[in-house]
């Protein structure tokens, strides 16, 4: 599996992702959280794809609030560093939506319970027990807060939330559109050509939303609104939703 994950001399976060790519447990969790998302449900992949964009994402917004003077929860109030926060953000992305492989419903609650496991021997030949069990909560924080239903204490969280509703390029919606599911959720989606994530000038973080066509504001209003509020860090990011060049026409006739 290729993840291409940043590191900027983060050694540690090479080694541990390295394990990551090579454990058969977690690519066997991943292709099982896609039996049922895609295979059962047909829903959009929730594997190994998924969890390689959010752990990037997760990354990205991290960095960028860092170097505007944010300080993540681990470094805060554990004393640990900058690095171990990016590897809580990465371990989070690729392991938040595993608890899929049991069930959707519920499944924020099914990942943590999977995870537990995976991190222990993870983190291992990195952490004494003491940080092991610290870099380890805060991990399961970050999963169980990219559900709505939690609100994310850290800056950590916060920045997984918000980066799972960012993995929502058109090709990402294509399952059930394909399948004829025709609905503003799979049209909106496909409605969205690119997210863009820099550097903002009047917040740290500025978040551009390419739409092909206006539906996509649905995907905007409705989802990535909703992840980045009680987030934590509403604000000190923008998102501007916008079309670039003619608006293309996604459906030609709706029936009910």
């Amino acid at each position: 599996m290729v993840l291409n994950i940043p590191f900027e001399n983060n050694k540690k976060l090479q080694q541990i992702v390295e394990l990551v790519k090579n454990s058969e447990e977690i690519q066997q969790y991943w292709d099982c959280a896609n039996m049922i998302a895609v295979n059962r449900m047909h829903i959009n992949d929730h594997g190994k794809v998924h969890a390689a964009i959010v752990s990037n994402i997760s990354l990205r917004l991290l960095r960028l609030l860092m170097d505007a003077g944010l300080v993540p929860g681990i470094v805060k109030d554990h004393g640990m560093t900058r690095h171990d926060a990016e590897i809580v953000v990465v371990l989070a992305g690729l392991l938040h939506d595993i608890g899929h492989a049991i069930h959707r419903n519920n499944h924020a609650e099914f990942s943590i319970v999977l995870a537990s496991n995976i991190l222990d021997e993870l983190l291992k030949k990195f952490y004494n027990k003491k940080q092991r069990i610290i870099v380890k909560s805060e991990v399961l924080h970050a999963i169980i807060c990219h559900h709505l239903e939690y609100k994310p204490l850290t800056l950590e969280a916060g920045c997984v939330r918000i980066a799972d509703a960012l993995d929502a390029k058109e090709g990402r919606a294509r399952i059930p559109f394909e399948m004829g599911r025709v609905s503003i959720h799979s049209v909106s989606a496909m409605a969205i050509k690119d997210i863009r994530i820099n550097k903002g000038k009047n917040v740290p973080v500025s978040i551009e939303v390419i739409m092909k066509n206006s539906a996509g504001i649905f995907q905007v209003d409705e989802l990535i609104k909703a992840k980045l509020q009680n987030s934590g860090l509403e604000q000190y990011i923008e998102i501007i939703a916008k079309i670039e060049g003619e608006e293309e026409k996604i459906v030609k006739e709706f029936r009910l």
